[in-house]
C-alpha cells in the first residue's frame, strides 16, 4: 500500500503530531530492519486498529524496549571500541511558558 506523502506531510505541520511523527520514525527504522517480518507488521497492522492496548501488553512492551535499548547501546560501544557512556534515556520534555 503506497502512502499519500503530502497528506502525511500536511499532518505532520499539525501542532499535535507528535506521536505521529515518533511512530513513523519508529517504523522506518523497523522497515529497515530485516528482522521486521511480515507476521509483525501484520501485529501492527492490527494494533493500530484496537481500541485500547491490554497493560499486561503494554508492560511486556517496554521490558522489551528496555532490552532492545540496551541490546543497540552495546553493539554501539563495541563498534567503536572505546568506553565512552552513552545515556539511552528517553528524551526529557520541559513546559515552558512565556511570561505576559
Amino acid at each position: 500500500m503506497k502512502v499519500p506523502a503530502p497528506e502525511v506531510l500536511l499532518a505532520l505541520r499539525a501542532p499535535n503530531a507528535g506521536w505521529l511523527a515518533a511512530l513513523i520514525c519508529a517504523l522506518d527504522e523497523a522497515h529497515r530492519d530485516p528482522g521486521f517480518s511480515a507476521a509483525q507488521r501484520d501485529l501492527v497492522h492490527r494494533l493500530l486498529d484496537a481500541d485500547h492496548l491490554p497493560l499486561n501488553v503494554v508492560g511486556a512492551a517496554h521490558e522489551r524496549l528496555a532490552r532492545f535499548e540496551a541490546a543497540l547501546l552495546a553493539g554501539f560501544e563495541a563498534e567503536n571500541g572505546d568506553d565512552a557512556v552513552v545515556e539511552a534515556s528517553r528524551p526529557k520534555l520541559t513546559l515552558c511558558v512565556a511570561g505576559a
